[in-house]
């Protein structure tokens, strides 16, 4: 009876070892398969509705420069943003902070959807996505740049 006990233990143990590693960044995976991603100026937010994990906000962007196609020249995408003291961060939520006026690299899941990734443009990225697009990967709602291979 003790070594089944023991056993059983064991086997719950090693079970729950793989869910204390890092977990999937779903929202990474998200992004790679956006239908949306591009160079764009954020023209409008309008906030939709204060939760206590956050704001939902909808995002107007204008399109400066598509790198999937038939992105249209105006397209939007919903985020969460932290906005009141009262409000607290959700564990595994990942908030924008979007501003009229800002350049960004943005990806959202489809026009009107989700955006998965929000990284304001810097020279190198700007660079990066126009050249090499599959040098781009995805974390916790930034685009970042991979590398070039040796």
């Amino acid at each position: 009876m003790k070594i089944r006990i023991f056993l059983l233990a064991m086997t719950l143990l090693l079970a729950a070892w793989p869910a204390q590693a890092e977990e999937t960044d779903y929202l990474a995976l998200m992004a790679q398969k956006s239908e949306i991603k591009a160079i764009a100026k954020v023209s409008k937010v309008q906030r939709m509705s204060p939760n206590a994990d956050g704001t939902i906000k909808s995002v107007t962007f204008k399109k400066i420069y598509e790198v999937t196609p038939y992105t249209p020249m105006a397209f939007t995408g919903s985020c969460k943003t932290l906005e009141s003291s009262w409000q607290k961060k959700a564990a595994g939520m990942v908030y924008f902070n979007p501003k009229p006026g800002q350049l960004v690299f943005v990806t959202i899941t489809t026009n009107e959807g989700a955006i998965t990734s929000f990284t304001p443009i810097t020279p190198e990225l700007e660079h990066v996505i126009r050249t090499e697009p599959h040098r781009l990967t995805y974390s916790h709602g930034k685009a970042k740049i991979t590398p070039k291979d040796w």
